[in-house]
């Protein structure tokens, strides 16, 4: 009987439907999109890289194209989610989020194509020749200069690995350079553009 009553109450007075989840404000970032117009930047990027195998002169385009990304890339997200809010934090992790994208798809293919010029085509003559005059350059620059310093460098730069370790430092350092300054491209560019939705 009391079974039946709760029923019946039950029935009567149903119970309320749970509120829906609070949606994202009209204003918020689309990091998706974002992700999106970075993956563009790193495409292109990436195709620059390849049409330069073949038309060297396209490695000034590429140039071009990897300092100015940071900012394109921020208007094209600004013009397609014009109610996004544009600041220079999000600007400066766009311009992140883009060099990382670029650098994936130019080190990709720069190493795959140096891979293959050097163990498919064994075309690298030119490469290994810079390679030789700059370390030459170096060591004339340091028996230049007298003292135990110098001998120990000179000791250390004939090793084989100490050279690579020297190449790899250096490229190292040169992205890490480039992803500052992408980060500091976008924030200006959000700077520029900073705004409140209409």
């Amino acid at each position: 009987m009391t079974v039946q009553l709760a029923a019946q109450h039950e029935a009567a007075n149903p119970a309320a439907p749970a509120p829906p989840p609070p949606s994202a404000p009209s204003n918020a970032i689309i990091w998706p999109g974002a992700m999106q117009c970075a993956a563009l930047a790193g495409a292109l990027a990436g195709v620059f890289t390849l049409l330069s195998f073949a038309l060297p002169p396209v490695a000034l385009l590429s140039f071009f194209w990897l300092i100015s990304a940071p900012i394109v890339v921020l208007g094209v997200y600004s013009s397609r989610f014009r109610r996004s809010r544009i600041t220079m934090d999000f600007g400066a992790r766009l311009g992140v989020l883009t060099g990382l994208a670029i650098l994936i798809a130019t080190t990709t293919l720069n190493t795959t194509g140096l891979f293959v010029q050097r163990f498919v085509f064994h075309s690298t003559s030119d490469i290994d020749l810079q390679i030789t005059n700059l370390f030459t350059q170096m060591h004339t620059t340091i028996a230049a200069s007298s003292g135990p310093a110098s001998a120990e460098a000179l000791h250390m730069l004939a090793i084989p690995e100490f050279r690579a370790g020297i190449l790899l430092t250096s490229i190292v350092i040169c992205l890490i350079l480039y992803l500052g300054f992408s980060a500091i491209a976008g924030a200006f560019a959000g700077y520029l553009r900073a705004r409140t939705p209409q």
